[in-house]
């Protein structure tokens, strides 16, 4: 279980590091060379190898992917369901809990997008909601609702 913690740790830390080698493990696996004759693949008589290499590749992959959302998760949990009527806070769904406590960090909406992987359409429609919801017009209302 150490050896697994001490992965995912470095990978947390060095996370545009393992991005690179996901990216060129990727490449590598169907990675050609070139003579007169044509292309071939590099792997083309060991194709268990290729096949590793993209299982590793696709695995690094996922375990981005969740990093990404424990990193979300994380910055939701940050801030205080508290400081709003706890009611009101309930009845909002989780993704627009998300997006909620984003807002309050002062992230634009581009940014709110590239967070959660969402369309600019979509995070339109989540803030509505919210504010329909908590009951207030704008960002500014929602902050000063907040510190109520």
């Amino acid at each position: 279980m150490e050896a697994k913690t001490k992965i995912l740790n470095f990978i947390y830390k060095n996370q545009k590091l393992v991005e690179g080698l996901a990216i060129f493990l990727i490449f590598l696996s169907v990675s050609f060379t070139f003579d007169k004759d044509g292309a071939t693949l590099v792997w083309h008589d060991y194709p268990s190898i290729a096949f590793a290499i993209a299982i590793l590749a696709v695995s690094l992959g996922v375990i981005l992917v969740r990093i990404e959302r424990y990193k979300i998760h994380r910055k939701s949990s940050l801030i205080s369901k508290n400081k709003i009527d706890n009611n009101k806070y309930d009845l909002l769904t989780n993704r627009q809990k998300q997006v909620y406590d984003l807002l309050l960090l002062n992230k634009s909406n581009k940014e709110i997008c590239n967070e959660l992987f969402i369309e600019i359409s979509t995070l339109k429609t989540h803030i509505n909601r919210i504010y329909k919801i908590i009951n207030v017009q704008n960002r500014k209302e929602l902050k000063n609702h907040n510190k109520q």
